[in-house]
């Protein structure tokens, strides 16, 4: 068993780990026949989509919840709702979905860079100080793949400044920290029911918040400020059309109640993961904040970037699908941030008097964001999820351990 397969050896798992199950089932059916005999499809002719956002929101512990068509049109609709104005800067992760960047630049605001911890993949409290300017108006911190990130001195920081926190929870369902879920701890949590995420309707989303005067401008926001009363059709502001209907957030609804055992079974199988390969050379696993739990998006470790393609082969062929790395680089040297490609050749709002000062710009550049350009050269990525079983588990440590010794070795 010393011996790597990838050389000759025997490998760990004759049958690669990969467990899969149905995530779509009976009562998702049920519900969407319930919705097409209505022949109500519509959230303004319906009810379900109201009735699941005010669910969700119940389940988050949080009074309010405005269900749209995306985790970017949440994100979206949080920040029309805390009415940034053109130019204002809100600070966010390098390691993210353009679903977190596009709707700052929507709102014609401009997108800050922190760099991020290590350990976590989460922002860095005290990168973000430092980004901290005159024109900076909200925080969006990404909680990163199951994990949260260090919300205390982010509420801190926000308090001092007077900043708005908007949430971005779309890969952290039921992640929390020090006891409080994601999502719950800002202005707004933003979750994705896209078909990838922790509980899904294909598309889909849902912006929380215990405010009522901003939950009442979100739903504005996601009906393109339509109030729908009063005797002529009237629009309070601009904004988009995010509604999304009755077939979705009957999925949804019945996804809802999946929810707990899937966070609960990927925790609980990413934490004994983390126990059993923290002592492998070489290798280091995702980490929690104290007190605090993460419910694995996916699993992710990080090694040397000289070996990472090479032990990422060798842990494929001893039986543990693995792939490098998550996003190839970060966000802000994607061609479309980093040339500031927005409205036509304007690229409004950068460098447009008098909301920016085109002497002073912001530049997107390598180097921004070290930690974040440099873990995503050693990140290795695994496809855990709700399916695995115990002994799954104990199987990958093994081929984790048994991959790391070698390349200790060598």
């Amino acid at each position: 068993m010393n011996e790597l397969a990838l050389h000759g050896g025997a490998p760990v798992r004759d049958n690669p780990i990969a467990p899969s199950g149905e995530r779509f089932g009976d009562e998702e059916i049920r519900l969407l026949t319930e919705v097409i005999r209505s022949q109500k499809l519509n959230c303004n002719c319906g009810t379900r989509v109201k009735e699941f956002a005010q669910s969700f929101a119940d389940a988050m512990g949080m009074t309010h919840g405005v269900m749209v068509t995306s985790g970017t049109a949440a994100i979206h609709c949080a920040l029309g709702a805390v009415n940034l104005n053109p130019g204002d800067e809100v600070i966010t992760a390098p390691i993210t979905d353009m679903g977190t960047i596009y709707p700052i630049l929507a709102q014609n605001a401009v997108p800050i860079f922190a760099d991020l911890d290590p350990d976590t993949l989460c922002i860095d409290p005290e990168d973000v100080e430092k980004r901290i300017t005159a024109k900076t108006k909200a925080l969006l911190p990404v909680h990163f793949c199951g994990n949260s990130c260090d919300m205390e001195p982010l509420l801190d920081l926000a308090k001092r400044h007077g900043l708005a926190v908007v949430e971005d929870c779309a890969q952290s369902f039921n992640a929390q920290y020090r006891g409080r879920k994601v999502g719950t701890m800002g202005d707004f949590g933003c979750f994705s029911f896209n078909q990838y995420k922790h509980i899904s309707c294909g598309d889909g989303g849902v912006a929380v918040t215990n405010d009522e005067d901003l939950n009442e401008r979100a739903e504005l926001f996601s009906d393109k400020a339509w109030p729908r009363s009063g005797d002529r059709r009237d629009h309070r502001f601009l904004a988009p059309n995010y509604r999304v209907t009755e077939l979705q957030a009957a999925v949804a609804t019945a996804q809802l109640t999946k929810l707990d055992w899937i966070t609960d079974t990927r925790r609980d199988r990413g934490d004994l993961l983390t126990s059993l390969i923290n002592d492998a050379p070489g290798v280091h696993p995702i980490q929690v904040y104290p007190d605090g739990e993460c419910t694995y998006w996916f699993y992710w470790l990080r090694v040397k970037e000289a070996v990472r393609a090479d032990f990422v082969s060798a842990l494929r062929a001893e039986g543990l699908p693995a792939t490098e790395g998550y996003i190839q680089i970060p966000v802000y040297l994607y061609d479309v941030i980093r040339e500031k490609k927005t409205y036509g050749d304007s690229h409004f709002p950068y460098g447009c008097p008098p909301f920016r000062d085109p002497d002073n710009e912001i530049e997107y550049c390598e180097g921004l964001c070290p930690v974040a350009e440099r873990v995503l050269r050693e990140m290795i990525r695994i496809n855990l999820n709700e399916f695995w079983t115990e002994q799954d588990v104990q199987d990958a440590a093994q081929i984790i351990n048994k991959v790391a010794k070698f390349f200790a070795r060598n």
